[in-house]
């Protein structure tokens, strides 16, 4: 009987070690290696994705600085044009090259913040950006010095770029704050001692909402940002939760950190961010 029992484990034995080698699914080594594979294809995904969307950054930048080229030559060059339709033209080009040489500030902005969270580093990038930073400014400055001779040479666009100088501080005071949002973090009890919140709801104390205080707000509690270049918020503490309304989809907090993935729908709400540690 026993020698019976020795027979049977030795043939389930080897009907177990044949449908290993038939089924390669049920080694776990073969699992962990299907695993790293799909890892390793998940960060060459993202490596590519990243990479292409920074080509296409750079080749945006680029098209703008050879468009404004060919403004600042038009400026520089004679016309056939007199009076009132060269200086229409004129200030044309040179709302023109404002625009341009605006969204080129921002495309590096956001190279800039890309090359410092980059997981690799990106020396290369940060060096790159740093060039281009560099060149936008020598473009500035020649396009100010251009201004200035245009404005000497003619005192009726002098008073029209003057005008237009005052319009687009205005513009970029407007765009400064329509980019610019507030944030604090604290306790429950920290924020309602400083009357960042208030209490709605709830029977003689008990229960209720903590709210945004926008009755009586206190500034100084807020640490105030652009939401373009600040889109994490990390060392979170405690349980983080969010007290402000802000569309869901559009951030992640997880793990001690607050990551805005759409800044324009995050900050579609509300331009004041409560974060509360308790």
């Amino acid at each position: 009987m026993h020698m019976l029992r020795t027979i049977a484990a030795l043939a389930t034995a080897s009907l177990l070690f044949t449908a290993c080698q038939n089924d390669p699914n049920a080694d776990p080594r073969y699992r962990q290696l299907q695993e790293d594979t799909d890892r390793a294809q998940a960060l060459v995904a993202e490596r590519d994705s990243t990479i292409n969307a920074l080509f296409e950054t750079f080749n945006k930048i680029n098209d703008n600085l050879r468009e404004i080229r060919v403004k600042q030559g038009q400026l520089t060059s004679p016309t056939s044009a007199e009076g009132q339709d060269m200086e229409e033209r004129i200030m044309s080009d040179i709302r023109g090259i404002d625009e341009l040489l605006a969204e080129n500030r921002e495309l590096i902005a956001r190279l800039r913040d890309k090359a410092k969270s980059s997981a690799q580093g990106l020396k290369a990038l940060e060096q790159t950006v740093a060039g281009l930073e560099e060149s936008m400014a020598e473009k500035d400055r020649e396009i100010e010095t251009l201004k200035e001779e245009l404005s000497s040479a003619n005192s009726t666009l002098a008073t029209l770029i003057d005008m237009y100088r005052d319009k687009s501080q205005l513009a970029d005071m407007q765009r400064t704050e329509l980019n610019t949002a507030y944030y604090t973090v604290g306790t429950t009890k920290e924020l309602r001692a400083a009357g960042v919140l208030t209490k709605e709801g709830g029977v003689v104390g008990i229960g209720g909402t903590n709210k945004l205080n926008m009755d009586d707000l206190p500034k100084d509690m807020f640490q105030r940002i652009d939401v373009w270049h600040t889109q994490e918020i990390g060392g979170l503490s405690g349980k983080p939760k969010l007290v402000t309304s802000h569309p869901t989809g559009s951030y992640h907090l997880d793990g001690g950190k607050l990551e805005i993935t759409d800044p324009n729908a995050f900050w579609s709400v509300s331009k004041y961010l409560v974060i509360v540690i308790d």
